[in-house]
């Protein structure tokens, strides 16, 4: 393929412009292209093999109403067949949206990571197609700053793999059967850390709100879409028209930013709320569809701070103060229910379990579904794997394993492991520190206060919750488990602390290094059964938290573990970064 062998043409969005085109040209008459249609807020993405038709369909379309009288900036390339006309499109939509600079008005239907011949080659080109829109001033960012933006990693314009189209057709099937036949569903996803479950339930937020404003009289839909079908058959079209959707977020500080996020994106007119557990209990409405991303971190019983609250709401709901779960809540304020949930990245004894999912199996028509396709580690579902087996007492590799596009390294000198981090941030981005909860937060009330102490070196907590990694103090500072689940970072160094040793062949939880007093609380639901928290539990609590932080790297991790027994151990399973002068002096 020849390099730049697009061109990109200018034209106004009115009807003199468009009767002008195809007088002559091929390409702008029976060729695939993809074009932008945008004025100073907003942007619409399409792709078409007949540019004059597909204008003149979009000039009269009332959806498209705010952008007459805009431009229009059309990509051609004599290389392109239709394959890659739809990638570049879903490219550009994706891109778009976590560029930032426009209101995306597309739909999400039927967005899809296809393979064809020579993609590789295309995928060069549309980086530079990408670069010139910059230069045009129609973009802003570039690719690699929006692949490390919040804005693109939650945006719910994602293509989905083959998995996650199955998830999301049958989800949306179920909705509408149980809808139809007015009975409640309820939809459980699951799947490894990475597997794309947030992607999913972004997705789906998108495409239901796409459904309840989509107007059959005037709005379009291509017929490439995955999901056609839905905005075409007349019954689901109705099933889905006035429905109430809610999207709960159980990490305050992430909720802030999901609602920034959709601010950003076209909606219409459709009725979608974004609510934290506390918001969503307190609220006076029902709804009719609730997604719930990471619901493994819904609570049971809290007390603290909250309790006043969560009472209130278990009064004003079930009209007793008994012990109620924030999962509770959803379910009895709720027809339809979407749960991402994974038992593995529960991270404190309050958290719900498989158990509380399970009791409204009668009550509500039940499926689950798992997705395995690994999306976020470049080490894939192997370095998945290989973490679980070496953060267990269980099942252990045989041998070291080593991953082609994956770094997997430990150190023993911590100098050396915090300089390496700066490193990885200079040249990737998105590389941070993170540590198990084996120290206490001292500069949360004392800014000058450091943290954590090791060999001489001195590192402070996270000094603020909300979207610590974007912060700008994030790269120098070490953030917990509270503060990075559910995120992706090119390259986690991970502090093991002392809470997790190793002795006699086994790893072992330090109950006299955790400083984590959350972990160790009991729920009221297991104090209400006089149900103790022994060490044993306490040690897989530890070692989920230490898989989940191994497990937020895209391209690689580092390693330095401050027991040395527990060094050792780990010196069989991952290459080694030795300190040179102390190499020398041994």
């Amino acid at each position: 393929m020849a390099e730049k062998s697009f061109q990109i043409r200018n034209y106004s969005f009115d009807q003199k412009a468009i009767n002008n085109l195809a007088v002559e040209d091929h390409l702008e008459e029976n060729w695939p292209v993809v074009y932008q249609i945008y004025n100073n807020q907003q942007i619409y993405i399409g792709e078409t093999t007949n540019l004059k038709n597909r204008m003149n369909q979009h000039l009269a379309n009332v959806e498209k109403s705010s952008l007459r009288h805009g431009s229009v900036k059309v990509v051609f390339d004599e290389t392109f067949n239709k394959s890659a006309a739809l990638d570049l499109e879903s490219y550009l939509i994706q891109y778009f949206s976590g560029d930032g600079k426009f209101k995306v008005l597309n739909r999400n239907d039927g967005m899809c990571d296809r393979d064809y011949y020579d993609r590789a080659n295309y995928r060069k080109t549309f980086e530079e197609i990408w670069n010139r829109l910059r230069e045009l001033k129609i973009a802003d960012k570039t690719i690699s700053e929006i692949n490390n933006s919040e804005l693109f990693k939650f945006s719910p314009y994602k293509n989905l793999n083959f998995e996650q189209l199955n998830v999301v057709t049958e989800i949306v099937q179920n909705i509408d059967e149980a809808i139809t036949h007015d009975v409640k569903s309820l939809s459980v996803i699951d799947g490894d850390a990475g597997t794309g479950k947030t992607i999913v339930i972004m997705y789906l937020a998108k495409l239901l709100a796409d459904l309840q404003s989509f107007d059959n009289q005037n709005d379009d839909i291509d017929d490439e879409s995955n999901f056609n079908i839905f905005f075409e058959l007349e019954h689901i079209n109705k099933n889905f028209k006035n429905k109430s959707i809610a999207l709960v977020i159980p990490q305050p500080s992430l909720c802030g930013r999901i609602r920034k996020i959709f601010d950003k994106i076209d909606l219409g007119d459709a009725n979608v709320r974004i609510f934290s557990p506390i918001q969503f209990g307190k609220c006076d409405d029902n709804f009719d569809i609730t997604l719930v991303d990471e619901a493994h971190l819904l609570k049971v019983g809290v007390t603290g701070t909250l309790g006043k609250q969560v009472h209130e709401i278990d009064q004003k709901i079930f009209g007793d103060t008994g012990i109620h779960s924030e999962l509770d809540w959803i379910m009895a304020k709720s027809k339809n229910v979407v749960l991402v949930f994974s038992d593995q990245q529960r991270i404190r004894p309050a958290n719900i379990n498989r158990n509380d999912i399970l009791q409204y199996a009668d009550e509500f028509n039940k499926r689950e579904y798992y997705l395995k396709t690994q999306m976020r580690s470049l080490g894939g579902k192997k370095y998945i794997d290989y973490i679980h087996d070496i953060l267990s007492n269980g099942f252990r590799p045989t041998e070291k394993e080593t991953f082609e596009n994956f770094e997997a390294k430990i150190f023993d000198n911590i100098q050396d492991f915090a300089e390496a981090m700066e490193k990885r941030e200079a040249e990737y981005g998105l590389s941070r520190m993170v540590a198990g909860f084996a120290w206490k937060w001292n500069s949360k009330n004392n800014k000058s206060a450091y943290d954590i102490e090791i060999d001489g070196m001195k590192f402070r907590w996270n000094s603020t919750q909300n979207n610590w990694i974007g912060s700008k103090n994030a790269p120098k500072e070490v953030g917990s488990i509270y503060t990075v689940q559910g995120d992706d970072l090119n390259y986690v160094g991970i502090i093991i602390g002392n809470d997790l040793i190793f002795r006699d062949g086994k790893l072992v939880f330090n109950r006299e290094a955790c400083a984590d007093s959350g972990a160790m609380k009991r729920s009221q639901r297991q104090v209400a059964n006089d149900e103790q928290i022994n060490e044993d539990d306490m040690l897989e609590q530890v070692l989920r938290t230490y898989r989940i932080l191994m497990n937020r790297a895209v391209k690689g991790v580092y390693i330095y573990a401050c027991d040395k027994k527990l060094e050792k151990y780990l010196n069989q399973f991952f290459d080694i970064q030795r300190n040179e002068d102390a190499a020398v002096g041994d």
